[in-house]
């Protein structure tokens, strides 16, 4: 199966996000904080719950979720961190530290000091139900301190729910009822929320290529828990994420190849789609000989030393047992293969490996059902404002006047409803369920072309080339800069072949306008460029087009 190779992003990833938390309750940091979150960290809340799905990755979201108000809340992508697994993710997410920095690397850590591989969560040695020692091996030598006990050090409230630790909860609906339990207690707090799917029920079923029945039913019902969550929340912010994603994978079993284990000095540890090797002394060659011969497209093999150099771990101070986890080398899955070394069931979907199925998260914000009170005019003065961050002219009386909003009680409950008047003076209401969030979303929808074509055409300066330019049979028919009646320029760009064609506009803020000619070109070099290479340099010499835009020095 074709694989897009990704690695994760230590500036934007899962390891951020508590480091948000922190900054956000006033505590010392212990990393980067994550830009998308923080942006909306913007304003003082009786609650912030971190709620994390495990293994609900976007392309997971995307197979298996229905268009529904998960996807809607969605406000963008980021990353897990490397190994993409449980592990080390929900570590990070546990504590805002790297992998590199906690050294909970993978399922099965090799430690040193005991000369075993551990299945760290259950502390028992790997492959077997036998304790790994008399006390909890990778708390011992890998300890951790979390973000809730940190806010807690700091005066402030701060509690873990999950199934296994903290305030335990045995089934989804205890679950969500704990966290509506906490968030209705009076005082300031953080919450972090931890639930074992779809996690489980990829690993058995499938669905990160494709849909999962099972995985979609469990997608449903988490979505109506977390909207009647939310439906009941004053003054809350409710973060919804997951910790990695999934791919649907093919298996092979070390066992099969002798010639690779007789190398060995020991099983491998980790996982299956990021393998760890020691190799014996003076079989070095022999083994990377061959791996590569049967699993050479398959998986990048990496030595010790390149893992360290790429800094695929994190990029923070490592930890004192990182290195000696290691191994002499990795094997990072970047197919669909799955290497098993444990007799552990092989399962249909797996993690861990460097592909952006797996290491793509999304971040999902949800605000109080009125987030912004019960006047709509309050909505409708937040839609104006984000339609100026486009468009700078926008401005409520510019408002498609079809279009009116209100909030309506029906059958004693307040909703948010969009009425649209036709030309015969019909009038439809349409309701679906909108919270604020999205009803800020569905105005700005309904007028943005409006807004658009409100701030008419004023003059248009042409630099298509004399002698057309073609890219994979689509021809460049229009390319043209153009000045507006309310201020601002726009780029249209129009292109077509025999049978298909399609144009776009677009308007350059404010803040795009505002350098020199060469800081415009330069921010806008794709923009103006596109897929038929007229780059910076076409422009910078197209004679008036400087002058045009109003940059005269």
């Amino acid at each position: 199966m074709y694989e897009t190779i990704c690695w994760p992003d230590y500036k934007n990833c899962i390891a951020n996000l508590p480091n948000s938390i922190l900054k956000y309750f006033g505590v010392e940091t212990v990393g980067d904080t994550l830009p998308l979150l923080d942006q909306y960290l913007d304003k003082e809340y009786k609650n912030v719950v971190v709620l994390i799905l495990d293994g609900m990755g976007s392309s997971v979201l995307t197979w298996n979720s229905r268009e529904g108000q998960l996807h809607q809340h969605m406000v963008n992508s980021y990353d897990s961190v490397f190994l993409p697994s449980t592990v080390p993710a929900t570590i990070s997410a546990i504590t805002g530290l790297q992998p590199c920095q906690h050294a909970w690397l993978g399922w099965d850590n090799y430690y040193k000091d005991i000369g075993s591989n551990v299945t760290v969560f259950t502390n028992t040695l790997q492959d077997t139900d036998k304790p790994a020692a008399d006390y909890h091996v990778a708390r011992r030598y890998t300890p951790y301190k979390a973000v809730t006990e940190r806010l807690e050090d700091a005066g402030i409230k701060a509690y873990m729910v999950s199934p296994y630790e903290g305030i335990k909860a045995g089934s989804l609906p205890e679950f969500f009822s704990r966290i509506k339990e906490l968030c209705a207690a009076p005082e300031r707090k953080y919450i972090y929320a931890y639930w074992p799917s779809p996690d489980d029920l990829l690993h058995e079923y499938g669905g990160a290529c494709s849909k999962s029945e099972e995985v979609a039913s469990f997608l449903d019902e988490a979505e109506n828990r977390i909207l009647d969550l939310t439906r009941e929340m004053k003054d809350t912010l409710l973060i919804v994420t997951a910790d990695h994603g999934h791919t649907d994978v093919s298996i092979s079993k070390l066992n099969d190849h002798p010639q690779i284990i007789d190398c060995l000095e020991r099983t491998p540890s980790m996982e299956p789609r990021a393998v760890n090797f020691f190799v014996k002394k003076g079989r070095k060659r022999e083994f990377v000989r061959e791996f590569k011969k049967i699993y050479g497209d398959k998986f990048m093999l990496l030595t010790s030393k390149e893992v360290l150099d790429r800094r695929l771990f994190g990029t923070g101070q490592e930890h004192e047992k990182f290195e000696g986890m290691l191994g002499d080398y990795l094997a990072v899955a970047i197919s669909d293969m799955s290497i098993m070394f444990t007799e552990e069931k092989p399962w249909v979907s797996m993690h861990g490996g460097a592909t952006q199925r797996e290491i793509k998260i999304p971040l999902i914000i949800f605000h109080d059902h009125f987030y912004l009170g019960t006047d709509v005019e309050a909505y409708i003065d937040e839609a104006v404002r984000r339609l100026k961050e486009d468009y700078f002219w926008a401005d409520k009386s510019l408002l498609d006047p079809n279009y009116t909003y209100r909030i309506e009680e029906t059958d004693g409950r307040k909703e948010f409803v969009q009425y649209y008047t036709y030309q015969d003076g019909d009038t439809s209401r349409n309701v679906e369920g909108w919270d604020g969030e999205l009803f800020v979303k569905r105005i700005i929808y309904d007028n943005r072309s409006h807004i658009e074509r409100a701030n008419e055409i004023k003059e248009v300066f042409d630099v298509r080339p004399d002698y057309g330019v073609d890219c994979h049979g689509w021809c460049l028919e229009r390319f043209e800069f153009r000045s507006h009646t309310l201020g601002g320029y726009s780029a249209f760009v129009q292109a077509g072949d025999r049978v298909a064609g399609g144009s776009r506009e677009f308007f350059f803020t404010q803040e795009q306008m505002s350098g020199t000619f060469e800081d415009f070109l330069q921010s806008n070099g794709e923009l103006l460029s596109g897929a038929f290479g007229l780059n910076r340099d076409y422009m910078r010499s197209f004679k008036g087009l400087k002058e045009f835009l109003g940059f005269n020095k």
